[in-house]
């Protein structure tokens, strides 16, 4: 098969012929037909996830048609079209059992460093991972769904608890999981200020519903947010950022306040006071992707056209390291996928 390899960190992609894997047991050989790219695939390839190890297939974000079972798969069938959750879990576990398999007690890793990912033409997926894609729901559109929609839509609704008539704060908001982010807040009744640096990622916060937007080098976001709730706060803040804006969010915030960390890709540290955190009760909360089950409901978001997935280009895998180079240098608008 045809697949991208990384042979050491920081090195070129090679586009290589190489062995199509077999299934193991409770597993199935997925044909990839779209795989997203995104941030984390920039942080595995230059050195910033300790524990990958070249040679790896890239890809995390995998949408496909079911080609092989593996030995005891029952539940589906070849020719099956799926999307999948990023991570590998035990399945066994307290936090598997119920139902919060991201802080599965065994973590395994991921898809794309302790798996060959979705930069191939074939790759092997648990059948644990699987969600069932429908008809209506395009390869790339659903290859972004546990990912970029995925993501926020667990944060807002299990950490967060985002609440219609709440106003949030959303860095970061002119991403690939930040403009899902605004659709999901939208359609939970919230009211959102978009923050992210440039127009041209502003106006898409705005195009997919932002009521507000805020270039954080232009102005202060924590003073804009209490001139939008008079002097208030907001309800809530969903970090996508880091260090660049976590202090000026944590100050966004109104008594009793929400603040769920996804992002951190500028730095993770930030100073906090004991004592603002006592007199607002102000909640600190970290989210970590999203669980299968959430995962079919967002399928069903997007099915029933309530979330629009933001694919902005599809391209061969021959083009991926011009789509690295442009996502480093933060160009990319929602998000991209290449098409083995």
């Amino acid at each position: 098969m045809k697949a991208l390899l990384l042979e050491e960190i920081g090195g070129p992609l090679l586009l290589k012929d190489t062995l199509r894997p077999e299934p193991g047991p409770g597993e199935v050989l997925l044909q990839v037909k779209a795989c997203a790219v995104d941030q984390f695939d920039l942080k595995i390839r230059y050195g910033k996830v300790s524990h990958a190890a070249p040679p790896i297939i890239l890809g995390h974000e995998i949408a496909g048609e079911i080609a092989a079972l593996g030995a005891g798969v029952t539940n589906w069938t070849v020719g099956q079209r799926v999307t999948s959750t990023l991570y590998l879990t035990c399945g066994r576990c307290r936090k598997c059992q119920t139902g919060r398999e991201t802080i599965c007690e065994n973590f395994i890793g991921y898809l794309g460093i302790q798996t060959p990912g979705g930069y191939a033409e074939y790759t092997v997926v648990p059948e644990v991972n699987l969600v069932e894609l429908p008809e209506s729901i395009s390869f790339p559109a659903g290859s972004i769904l546990a990912n970029a929609i995925g993501t926020p839509f667990h944060a807002f609704t299990k950490r967060m608890r985002l609440q219609p008539g709440e106003r949030v704060i959303i860095t970061g908001a002119g991403g690939g999981v930040g403009l899902h982010a605004v659709q999901l807040a939208r359609l939970m009744g919230a009211l959102v200020m978009a923050v992210d640096i440039g127009p041209v990622k502003l106006e898409a916060a705005r195009d997919n519903g932002a009521d507000i937007t805020v270039d954080p080098t232009q102005s202060n976001f924590a003073e804009a947010a209490r001139d939008w709730t008079a002097g208030k706060g907001v309800e809530g803040v969903l970090e996508l950022t880091g260090a660049a804006t976590l202090p000026t969010s944590l100050q966004a915030l109104g008594k009793g306040g929400r603040l769920v960390i996804v992002g951190f890709h500028t730095g993770s540290e930030f100073p906090v006071q004991a004592s603002q955190m006592v007199a607002n009760e102000w909640e600190i909360l970290g989210s970590r992707n999203v669980t299968k089950r959430e995962l079919a409901e967002v399928v069903g978001l997007v099915q029933t056209g309530r979330v629009q997935p933001v694919v902005t280009g599809v391209y061969p895998l021959e083009e991926a390291e011009t789509i690295h180079t442009r996502l480093g240098q933060q160009e990319i608008i929602g998000r991209v996928v290449l098409e083995p």
